[in-house]
């Protein structure tokens, strides 16, 4: 027996893993938070005013998070176990959590703090129509007309009950300005779904990475009930597709 019980103990645990951590979908998103570097907005307990932060490392073993100090109120009480509530834009949705403050360090140099690794994160979403990301399976075209000379050509990123954000190959902000309605716009949803619409232009912006493109906000200003009826299938469908993969990914 006494041999039995030193062969068990002598054995080697396993080490832990990411997953032992945290769930899944809240250690992808702080991934990604650190590696793309995006802001954090940050309101101490029983405050109003938000202070911007950025996650700088993850530490697992200690289950905790690093980030930058960029508080700038002078003679701010930084007490250990003061609770931070922390929220960051993720895609068309923002992201929130609370953690509580470990210590202050420093990180290179700079003043920075230490604390805890939250346990849950909310998503929630920024607009008041659901949001959905072109499946990366299946592309959806979109044909452009304005009363240009051309019709320009592009893909839909994001699509919703009520707008489309559409990528178009090139440099093309001289030719489109905010407030600009496009008459007969196609969109291919899928093989078995076309609709056409009015989209009036809210926003657009130049981005050179990866590849040179004009990313155009849209509203949908007009569309007859057929295709309003097409739409609403398919963003109802992609939803459920998309709740699904979440849930199985926890």
């Amino acid at each position: 027996m006494i041999k039995y019980l030193k062969k068990q103990l002598s054995k080697k645990r396993p080490e832990a893993t990411e997953e032992d951590f945290l769930p899944r979908n809240t250690r992808l998103k702080l991934q990604s938070l650190k590696d793309n570097k995006t802001r954090l907005s940050i309101r101490c307990e029983n405050s109003d005013q938000f202070y911007q932060s950025s996650l700088l490392s993850i530490d697992l073993l200690n289950n905790t998070l690093l980030i930058d100090e960029l508080f700038p109120t002078p003679g701010m009480a930084l007490n250990r176990d003061l609770l931070l509530h922390c929220e960051f834009h993720d895609g068309g949705c923002t992201s929130s959590f609370s953690s509580k403050l470990v210590t202050a360090t420093h990180s290179s140099g700079f003043p920075a703090l230490i604390i805890n690794m939250p346990d849950t994160m909310l998503t929630e979403q920024r607009r008041n129509t659901f949001r959905l990301p072109t499946p990366s399976h299946q592309s959806i075209a979109a044909t452009l007309s304005a009363g240009l000379s051309s019709s320009l050509s592009g893909y839909v990123k994001d699509v919703s009950n009520d707008g489309l954000r559409i990528n178009i190959i090139g440099n093309h902000s001289d030719a489109l300005t905010q407030g600009d309605t496009l008459n007969g716009c196609k969109i291919k949803l899928d093989q078995g779904r076309l609709i056409e619409c009015q989209l009036t232009i809210r926003s657009k912006r130049y981005i050179r990475s990866p590849y040179r493109h004009t990313q155009l906000g849209t509203e949908i200003t007009a569309l007859k009930r057929k295709d309003r009826d097409l739409l609403t299938q398919y963003v109802n469908e992609q939803q459920r597709i998309l709740c699904r993969h979440r849930a199985e990914s926890h």
